[in-house]
């Protein structure tokens, strides 16, 4: 399937840090490509390239076409970012941040969605952070844009929305969107990337299939700790704590 954006040999500096040298990577529709490493590795910064917001070199094509041809408005018909939670100062209540974001009028149904029906008419800035976090997946799910980049989107969230939110990002891929996400819960990625990107912290990344990523030795490399898999889960190997010498 022909790639919705194409990047090549991408690299990135913030200050006199480079943080990312020579990415290159598609990005298709119905597919789920997972951002993973360390603290500071440049995970947001690569979905605020991508999303044209900072610059890069390399190539970074969107269907063929260079991404700093193309307007701020352009770009938003085509790419939806969704970072930290926006302000709330301009008392906004949820329906009324949903209206902003609708492009097909079915707010009713996205509410569902994301479990916030008795939240409509609440004001933004009266919400908890997890039930701001799920006013703005819903927002997404308003809008048409074939791509979307998200950053820690289950952040804030409790199990069950993190089950809802990872459920629903499958359903958009499943209907041809193209997602790439940040995320540090290795179970969360394993669940739904068809694609994985590690970042190594020193400007490299690897990028490949779920299964030739997400392994035992990649990932204790990666994060610089042992990690141990019981079943289909991940967990650091933190060893055996003797308590008797604390006493």
């Amino acid at each position: 399937m022909n790639p919705l954006m194409q990047i090549s040999q991408l690299s990135l500096q913030r200050g006199s840090k480079q943080i990312l040298n020579d990415v290159s990577f598609a990005i298709r529709p119905g597919e789920i490509t997972v951002i993973l490493g360390t603290n500071g590795a440049g995970k947001s910064s690569l979905l605020l390239a991508l999303a044209g917001l900072i610059p890069a070199g390399g190539t970074l094509l969107l269907h063929d076409t260079p991404v700093n041809s193309f307007s701020r408005v352009e770009l938003a018909s085509q790419i939806a970012w969704q970072g930290e939670l926006p302000p709330t100062e301009f008392g906004l209540t949820v329906h009324q941040r949903l209206q902003l974001a609708d492009q097909h009028g079915d707010i009713e149904s996205a509410a569902e969605r994301m479990d916030i029906v008795p939240l409509l008419n609440r004001v933004l800035g009266e919400l908890s952070s997890g039930e701001r976090q799920r006013v703005e997946l819903a927002a997404l799910i308003l809008r048409d844009a074939p791509i979307w980049l998200l950053d820690e989107p289950t952040t804030h969230l409790d199990l069950k929305h993190q089950t809802r939110c990872l459920n629903m990002m499958k359903e958009q891929a499943a209907n041809g969107r193209a997602i790439v996400t940040v995320l540090h819960d290795l179970q969360q990625a394993a669940a739904i990337a068809r694609q994985v990107a590690l970042l190594d912290g020193s400007g490299g990344a690897e990028i490949g299939t779920a299964d030739e990523m997400l392994t035992i030795e990649k990932l204790s490399q990666l994060f610089d700790t042992p990690l141990i898999k019981q079943g289909k889960v991940w967990a650091p190997d933190y060893g055996e704590v003797n308590y008797e010498s604390t006493r």
